[in-house]
């Protein structure tokens, strides 16, 4: 079960990288990203595992959703960058 947020992220604010990443996302595409239909599980540190929970919780996020946003925005880093399609 996943932890209820604090408070609500405010994802409309135009300094949050992430916003400018996707608003150049068409919107069907978004809503296949964000569909949430696969498991994912993997083996840490304790301690890559507790600075992961210090950084999601700063940013009011579960770690998984962290993870998920930090890979998109890395994802279209290496688009612009011409490194994947």
């Amino acid at each position: 079960m996943a932890r209820p947020r604090k408070k609500p992220l405010n994802i409309a604010a135009e300094g949050d990288p992430l916003t400018q990443v996707l608003k150049n996302i068409p919107a069907d595409k978004l809503r296949a990203a964000l569909k949430r239909d696969r498991m994912f599980t993997f083996r840490l540190s304790e301690m890559d595992r507790e600075t992961m929970d210090e950084v999601a919780k700063t940013m009011n996020l579960s770690v998984a959703e962290y993870l998920i946003r930090l890979h998109h925005y890395v994802y279209e880093k290496m688009r612009e960058m011409g490194t994947v399609k």
